[in-house]
């Protein structure tokens, strides 16, 4: 069920949680699967235009100063946002030192709204991971116990998440996975998907086998595909609130996922479900060679490939091209020089840029700051974006 959060013009934002209650029938979502998709909003009447900075994978890095030599991109100060979205991966092993080098990082960010989801390193965020390895390789520490690893999750849990933690006292979100609600204080509203789970990746957290679908409905995952979904990701054409940004951890396959070995690193199952949802911005991280921004233009067959039954050999091998317009895939250039200044690249799908059509056309942002190296090298980005006024 999704969280609501409102946030209100102060230094410290406030949530609050509400509850609604979804249902669906699994029988009447298959039959309307190609249904006429939700009406398009006019940009300019019933959208705010909201600035958002994208960072992923920052590793315990902080921001250097603005006085350093031959500052990196990823240095203060960054520019001032709408909101403020970190991709996961905020630390090197999930230690408690590490989240508030971290915290200390993400405070020195000027955006009212900060959202925040774990990643594969964030280990102690993952209480489930840790209760099931006591081998870690020392990553946290010799002599971990189960006692010890429940112990180190709740005060993880604690310092993103309690009432009096510090993520809280900073005006930092930290989000589950699942579907959230946020008013914004520039008067938009939010409707976002997050997760911090990624395909197994060298016994890290949050992982699940390759052939596992955690972000489909059942009766729309690839023929072959494990079903574990808790949370599925709502579609586009079936939804009445459609999601405006899909935040993952990881990528999805063959979209800012390409190793330095040449692998695609990639979900075959999120890509499904990015073509299901359709949102106007998918950001993540993970994969630090993936860096950079792109936009897909979806073809007007794209509902019927993602409900026709496919392997998950031939999805991969292509079979999710069909979905794509021709010529439909736009990689964003980057003005190196303009980049240094700004302190980040720079996308502009707003009404004064390149406006995103809902349900047409998706920006993907691999936002990671990290190199191959863990060298904070890469520029965080600043996306221009239409959304919704509350209502």
């Amino acid at each position: 069920m999704p969280r609501y959060h409102t946030y209100k013009k102060a230094r410290n934002p406030s949530s609050l949680p509400m509850i609604v209650r979804y249902t669906y029938d699994r029988v009447l979502i298959r039959a309307l699967r190609i249904a006429t998709p939700p009406p398009e909003l006019t940009m300019t009447e019933q959208t705010i235009k909201t600035r958002i900075l994208i960072i992923s994978d920052t590793h315990c890095a902080p921001l250097k100063p603005k006085n350093s030599d031959s500052p990196p991109p990823f240095a203060a100060p960054l520019p001032a946002a709408d909101i403020l979205i970190h991709c996961g991966d905020l630390t090197h092993t999930g230690q408690a030192g590490q989240y508030n080098q971290a915290l200390d990082m993400l405070k020195e960010i000027q955006a009212p709204v900060k959202l925040v989801i774990a990643g594969n390193h964030d280990l102690t965020l993952d209480k489930e991971f840790m209760l099931n390895r006591q081998d870690l390789d020392g990553r946290l520490g010799e002599g971990m116990t189960a006692e010890k690893a429940a112990a180190a999750c709740q005060k993880a849990r604690d310092l993103w998440t309690a009432p009096d933690g510090r993520a809280k006292e900073e005006g930092i979100t930290f989000l589950d996975e699942g579907l959230h609600q946020i008013t914004l204080p520039n008067g938009a509203r939010l409707h976002l998907y997050a997760s911090p789970y990624t395909p197994e990746f060298y016994d890290w957290g949050f992982p699940y086998d390759r052939d596992t679908d955690r972000f489909n409905p059942t009766d729309n995952t690839l023929t072959d595909a494990k079903k574990a979904v808790q949370n599925p990701v709502p579609a586009y054409s079936t939804s009445d609130l459609p999601i405006d940004i899909l935040l993952t951890h990881g990528p999805p396959y063959g979209q800012g996922d390409q190793t330095d070995r040449g692998d695609y690193a990639g979900c075959p199952h999120l890509l499904l479900a990015l073509m299901r949802s359709r949102p106007l911005l998918h950001c993540y991280g993970h994969i630090h060679e993936g860096w950079g921004a792109q936009k897909i233009r979806w073809s007007e067959r794209v509902d019927e490939v993602v409900a026709t039954p496919t392997t998950i050999e031939d999805w991969k091998n292509g079979v999710w091209q069909a979905g794509i317009a021709n010529n439909g895939l736009e990689s964003v250039s980057v003005n190196e020089e303009k980049t240094l200044q700004r302190r980040a690249a720079f996308l502009d799908v707003s009404r004064d840029g390149g406006l995103l059509r809902r349900g047409r056309e998706t920006a993907l942002v691999n936002a990671a700051i990290m190199d191959v190296k863990y060298r904070p090298v890469n520029a965080p980005w600043l996306v221009d974006i239409e959304l919704p006024k509350a209502s």
